[in-house]
């Protein structure tokens, strides 16, 4: 039988903040506890503890920015397709617009090159797709010539 984490944490503080962060984000969390509950049940605790508990218990950045530069960051690290995901239908519940995440990734290009650029692009369609989001924007218009 597969232990379930959230029933040993009820009571502590830092995983009961962080639960409360997924849900007011619009996750109840589930993937998180019970995609390696066989295998390593604690991930989910340490998870919700310190990304969500901690780290978004912090100052100086709102939810909308926190969930930018979280794309941002998962982008250049490249191969997180599942976590980009799950941080971008966090991000569009937030209230960052999908034009918002494009224009960010398309900036990062010169940073993190075509190929991570691409498949967060990539990804992104595909959830905008399921979420009716559809098209985003027109092309962007060529840069005027320098004259």
């Amino acid at each position: 039988m597969t232990r379930d984490i959230r029933d040993e944490q009820k009571g502590n503080p830092r995983f009961e903040r962080g639960q409360a962060k997924l849900l007011e984000l619009g996750d109840s969390g589930d993937a998180i506890f019970t995609t390696l509950a066989d295998v390593a049940p604690d991930m989910g605790r340490y998870v919700a503890e310190f990304v969500f508990g901690d780290l978004y218990g912090r100052g100086g950045l709102d939810d909308r920015q926190r969930q930018l530069t979280t794309l941002a960051l998962l982008t250049a690290l490249g191969d997180t397709e599942r976590q980009f995901a799950f941080h971008l239908n966090l991000a569009l519940n937030a209230g960052v617009t999908p034009q918002e995440v494009v224009d960010a990734l398309v900036h990062g290009l010169a940073f993190v090159g075509f190929p991570r650029t691409f498949n967060s692009l990539s990804t992104a369609k595909r959830v905008f797709a399921e979420r009716g989001l559809l098209p985003v924007a027109e092309a962007d218009a060529p840069l005027a010539e320098a004259g």
